[in-house]
């Protein structure tokens, strides 16, 4: 009970902004398997993901949240020795099969599939951890706008349009509860600053989207690395870019490269099991699978960006390869 009460605290502070905030952000994530943004231009599989996150980094828990936290030493604590961010944001995600220059199903092979979402994103940060928790609530199904996203896109560049979006999963809202913790566990630093850092991780999510599990680690190297323990991006359960109420965004300036991996144990995936309440085109998905990036993020003053090339091991059955997309950020903290 004292998780749960954790992490709808978390959660639902984000509706009541502290009278003692320090920064704001903007952030916009955007991943894509196309060779514009440096992805490998195969257009399936996981095929375009975007979000946009509007971020408040506070240095209170907002007041009205006291009497709730006061019924807990242990919560109280947690979250008054931290650094805390609260934030909202909308996301789109799309997925298509192989082929699609096909109209007719492609039995096997993945179902297309587009979800349509607003999240609501807490995180905190201490000097020994982070934790971040994010609801997201939306649909999936022809409301998602998959169909005229994707192909109004396709249109726009001049490439052929997907032709099977007939057959995508129907009509089904959603709930999705993600969770990642991030550890200090090795720090390496010369004059106060910080120049190479390993990362362990682990979390999950919990909902009629995804059921999972994952754990792996991020190796980091550079000038100057921020205390926000990596880069996040759309498709990962980490939540949004930390942003510290305490630096001063106008001197800041640094640049790393990281690499992570990790494993991930997947009880459930709507996006190749199909609806959860109703018969719908499904495939027969790995139930583990690894996924490997590495990148390099960036920031200059009050501006910060990243780019990652992300692959996956095989999802399914049916198409066993490898699936690569690239994500790419850009945030703006003032």
């Amino acid at each position: 009970m004292k998780t749960l009460g954790f992490t709808i605290i978390l959660i639902f502070s984000l509706c009541a902004r502290s009278e003692n905030g320090k920064g704001e952000a903007i952030h916009l994530y955007i991943e894509n398997d196309t060779r514009r943004i440096g992805g490998p231009g195969s257009d399936n599989a996981y095929s375009s993901g975007v979000k946009l996150s509007y971020i408040f980094a506070e240095s209170n828990v907002p007041n009205w949240a006291e009497s709730v936290l006061n019924r807990s030493e242990e919560l109280r604590n947690a979250i008054e020795n931290s650094k805390t961010n609260y934030g909202f944001s909308i996301g789109q995600q799309i997925f298509t099969p192989n082929d699609t220059r096909r109209s007719n199903l492609i039995l096997d092979d993945r179902p297309y599939a587009a979800w349509l979402y607003a999240g609501f994103s807490a995180q905190f940060q201490n000097q020994a951890q982070s934790h971040a928790v994010e609801l997201d609530i939306g649909i999936i199904g022809p409301e998602a706008l998959g169909n005229p996203v994707q192909n109004g896109f396709h249109r726009g560049i001049g490439i052929p349009e997907a032709q099977g979006w007939d057959h995508q999963i129907a009509t089904e809202p959603t709930v999705q509860v993600s969770y990642q913790q991030r550890l200090r566990f090795l720090e390496l630093k010369m004059a106060d600053r910080k120049y190479v850092d390993v990362v362990p991780f682990f979390g999950g999510g919990l909902g009629n989207v995804f059921i999972n599990a994952h754990a792996g680690g991020m190796v980091r190297l550079g000038t100057l690395l921020d205390e926000d323990l990596g880069p996040a991006r759309p498709s990962m359960a980490n939540g949004d870019n930390f942003v510290n109420p305490n630096t001063n965004v106008e001197k800041r300036t640094s640049i790393y490269v990281f690499a992570s991996g990790q494993g991930i144990a997947m009880a459930r995936n709507v996006f190749l099991d199909g609806n959860t309440f109703r018969g719908s085109h499904r495939v027969t998905k790995y139930p583990f699978i690894v996924e490997t990036e590495f990148g390099v993020v960036g920031h200059y003053h009050n501006w910060s960006g990243s780019w990652r090339f992300v692959s996956r091991s095989p999802e399914f059955e049916q198409r066993s390869k490898i699936n690569s997309f690239a994500s790419i950020s850009l945030g703006y903290t003032y």
